[in-house]
């Protein structure tokens, strides 16, 4: 199945070789490019869009970026691309919330996997969350696309309750009963650093087991039924 996909990188070379990589090696149905920050978080808002592919340079802030896109369109999956020079940039921006990174290097079978992995990740009927950005419950942000399995997040609530997205999503998975291996590989992470994951938003809940944290998210409104 085919999804939208952004391309986003300032440099217009790096961006249109970014662009051919996924029409000839991805399965996307639509691409669009962006060169401004700006412009890139009106079209991740307007939506529908599954995929973010973030072009990124040792000039830019790519986890400031990553949080920026992910503020204004939880649902929408983030891959970045580019060298794997700086580590520790493409540490920070996976932990921010991407979903994984491309070498521009990579190997042609491995763009279509990750792309494949991003854009599942980002489908409602997965571990990414619908939003609502207010409080009042289930009418804010609600729309006739959802499905009935979705799960709704009130945005006031988890900035309350101090919850990063990666932990809305852990505790999606946890809800669904599914093992720290299972929501790894939903979400392009290793069953370790959900479990990080785990550990600190049940300390944030005041939860000492997944049944515990599960409820007290219910109960504060966190979660609301699309």
């Amino acid at each position: 199945m085919g999804r939208t996909c952004v391309v986003h990188d300032a440099r217009e070379q790096a961006r249109h070789r970014l662009e051919l990589l996924l029409r000839a090696h991805a399965d996307v149905d639509e691409i669009v490019t962006t060169a401004d920050d700006d412009d890139l978080l009106a079209r991740a808002e307007e939506g529908p869009t599954d995929l973010v592919v973030l072009g990124m340079s040792r000039a830019d802030d790519a986890a400031a970026m990553v949080r920026r896109i992910r503020e204004a369109a939880p649902s929408t999956a983030v891959l970045l691309a580019g060298e794997a020079e700086d580590a520790d940039s493409v540490a920070a921006a996976l932990a921010a919330g991407a979903v994984g990174f491309l070498r521009w290097e990579a190997p042609r079978s491995l763009v279509r996997t990750l792309v494949q992995v991003a854009g599942e990740s980002s489908r409602g009927e997965d571990l990414l969350p619908l939003t609502s950005s207010g409080s009042g419950g289930a009418g804010a942000g609600s729309g006739d696309s959802a499905h009935p399995g979705q799960i709704r997040v009130d945005v006031a609530v988890q900035r309350s309750l101090g919850l990063s997205v990666r932990e809305v999503q852990v505790l999606i998975g946890v809800g669904r009963g599914l093992t720290n291996a299972d929501i790894g590989r939903r979400l392009y992470l290793s069953a370790q650093t959900v479990k990080t994951h785990a550990t600190r938003l049940f300390r944030k809940l005041g939860a000492t087991d997944r049944a515990e944290a599960v409820g007290r998210a219910w109960a504060w409104g966190l979660f609301v039924r699309g």
